[in-house]
């Protein structure tokens, strides 16, 4: 069935041994068999084989031999609306076969489509959106997502944007939608806090343009300020190393302005770590194991404690957070990622913001 959706590969360049492309099964002959398949690479366009060319020659990653397919491009459409529906159907399917789909797009409002594909399958989703601007007025991206979804208690983050793109409407909108926004600078200043907003992640959705121009000019947006390549990368691992990530998007790609073929390059390498955190996974989850150490903080202003939990896998901390209507109801208990620093802050009898945050979507 999903052989009909797309077209074949047509590539004229070759992967030399132990590079990225030459153990990948490639939709340039036969449609890849997809029974042991991990990791489906998908283009909307001959525009993504700029890509491919970058990422196939990278170095392979061992585990990765026999489970990855690159699937070709989407075939075209009359209309935009027929090639999300079609790409909606096809994260749909891939997903139920517990194949998680890296999507190189062109327009973020794909990302819909994305999310749509998801939500078949999930009650409740998680989107972490990486972008420069707050795309939430009338039919862009978060508006169109939140605009039914409400009552789905569906959790957001947006990453990495830039306070001269955000209207004080947008930030006001945005926070009576629940949607987390954390600043460039923020972000910057400790990248490693990127990881807790994907850890419990199902989707995310990369906008390239939250990049400085220096290190991809191949974009729509000429901006100074951004992301570095480093910091895009380790983001795009951070999203791999999900246990939770069904699916990872990439947008705004330009090959027009891509003179040099240095944004290809970059896009590439966003891929390349995405997969390298995917094949990091380690299923270390409060649900999944008990080799946790428990730390409980009380407080002497109200009677809730909270409880952190340390992976003795990964060292990475969770706290448990009751809820202040029904505490003894486990069913209503949250866990949610945090830091160290959460932690400290606790143990010095103040109360961590992030728990704070967690509180208000018990409300």
């Amino acid at each position: 069935m999903l052989e009909y959706y797309f077209n074949k590969l047509q590539l004229d360049f070759k992967s030399a041994e132990l590079e990225f492309g030459s153990i990948i099964s490639s939709y340039t002959s036969n449609f890849p068999n997809l029974e042991k398949v991990k990791i489906a690479l998908i283009g909307q366009s001959e525009n993504s084989n700029n890509i491919r060319k970058h990422l196939y020659q990278l170095s392979e990653i061992s585990q990765m031999k026999n489970s990855i397919a690159d699937l070709g491009n989407v075939k075209s459409h009359e209309n935009e609306q027929d090639y999300q529906f079609t790409l909606n159907l096809v994260i749909d399917e891939l997903i139920k076969l517990n194949i998680v789909p890296i999507i190189i797009g062109e327009d973020i409002d794909q990302g819909f489509a994305l999310y749509q594909g998801i939500k078949q399958v999930r009650n409740q989703i998680q989107l972490t959106y990486i972008s420069s601007k707050i795309p939430i007025a009338k039919n862009q991206l978060l508006n169109r997502i939140t605009e039914n979804e409400a009552k789905k208690n569906n959790a957001i983050h947006l990453l990495a944007y830039q306070n001269h793109y955000a209207t004080p409407e947008k930030l006001d909108l945005s926070k009576n939608k629940k949607i987390k926004l954390v600043r460039l600078g923020q972000l910057k200043s400790n990248i490693e806090e990127s990881e807790l907003y994907l850890r419990d992640s199902n989707l995310t959705l990369f906008d390239i343009n939250a990049i400085q121009y220096s290190d991809a000019p191949g974009k729509e947006t000429i901006n100074p300020s951004g992301l570095t390549s480093e910091e895009a990368c380790q983001i795009s691992k951070y999203s791999g190393m999900s246990d939770e990530n069904q699916c990872f998007g990439l947008f705004g790609y330009l090959p027009l302005l891509d003179n040099n073929g240095l944004t290809a390059a970059l896009c590439s390498q966003l891929i390349w770590y995405f997969i390298d955190g995917f094949y990091s996974r380690v299923n270390d989850k409060p649900e999944n194991h008990q080799d946790f150490t428990k730390y409980r903080c009380d407080f002497n202003d109200h009677n809730t404690p909270i409880l952190f939990l340390k992976s003795k896998l990964t060292s990475r901390w969770w706290m448990k957070i009751e809820h202040p209507a029904e505490p003894d109801n486990l069913d209503l208990t949250l866990t949610i990622p945090c830091s160290y620093e959460d932690y400290l802050i606790a143990a010095n009898g103040e109360t961590p913001e992030r728990y704070l945050n967690a509180l208000q979507s018990l409300e």
